[in-house]
């Protein structure tokens, strides 16, 4: 349907489990170090697309991961935040650890918890449009994201990953190109309706973590899109306060900075990059 995948090469990695994971890489020439990004809720790998190839442009071999149960990443479960975030590590240490994990959103959450888990395996950590804990401990200041969630987690239960999907499209009413919306349903609904689920549930209720993240000595950074509100962004602020950084914020750009400007995005994550690697 895309003819957008151009060079990127297509993996998977498998687990002890049975798990096979599968990701996309744009591999830099002379590459000065390798970048892992983790997707958002009912999101994937394809949602760095754009970004990888950018980073792999300014020497930084990117891959980006379906996580567990999600489109092309099979499994048999768990599916919980614990066990993510196992795999998170496993394939840092696959790609050569440590790497620089760029964590989307939900993404965010499994992300803190690798690197609570194997600081070692990770050289740094940037939360992007993600937040310190589920979405239910700030509710008060984002009405509108609990409405959508709350609503998707209803669907879920007790429908197919199809009805479920077409019911929220419905519900969100987002202008989009035909083929881009069938695009993203059959990637949500080739994935694991237990997963969904899962996922579902934890980015809603999961636990602050955030202090554990700020003692495994990982260098953090914050980022979001000048006009994102999935998770408020005075939370996303504190977070950072705790973190001990200062927040990045893309301009141009709501929930998804690495679609909606790839090009600053980009420009950001690798001054980090070589942040670290200059200390």
């Amino acid at each position: 349907m895309f003819d957008l995948f151009g060079d990127l090469i297509h993996t998977t990695i498998a687990r002890p489990d049975g798990t096979h994971l599968a990701l996309l890489t744009a591999e830099a020439k002379s590459p000065k170090g390798h970048v892992l990004a983790v997707h958002g809720f009912t999101g994937a790998k394809e949602d760095y697309l754009f970004l990888l190839p950018e980073l792999a442009a300014k020497g930084w071999t990117a891959s980006a991961v379906d996580l567990r149960g999600v489109h092309q990443s099979t499994s048999h479960g768990p599916y919980d935040l614990d066990t993510l975030a196992g795999d998170l590590v496993a394939v840092a240490r696959h790609l050569g650890a440590p790497v620089h994990v760029v964590a989307h959103s939900f993404g965010g959450l499994v992300a803190q918890r690798a690197v609570v888990q194997d600081p070692d395996a990770f050289a740094s950590l940037t939360l992007m449009c993600s937040g310190p804990a589920g979405l239910m401990a700030s509710a008060d200041l984002i009405p509108t994201t609990i409405e959508r969630v709350s609503m998707f987690s209803r669907e879920l239960a007790g429908h197919t990953l199809d009805e479920a999907w077409d019911a929220k499209t419905a519900y969100e009413n987002v202008d989009m190109h035909p083929a881009m919306a069938s695009f993203l349903r059959e990637r949500f609904i080739s994935g694991t309706h237990e997963a969904a689920v899962q996922n579902t549930a934890d980015v809603l209720h999961a636990p602050d973590v955030v202090d554990a993240v700020a003692a495994s000595g990982v260098h953090c950074a914050v980022m979001y899109g000048e006009r994102d509100g999935t998770w408020n962004q005075a939370t996303q602020n504190e977070m950072a306060v705790r973190l001990g950084t200062t927040p990045i914020v893309i301009p141009d750009s709501t929930h998804l900075p690495m679609l909606e400007n790839t090009d600053a995005t980009a420009e950001e994550l690798v001054r980090i990059f070589e942040r670290v690697a200059g200390q």
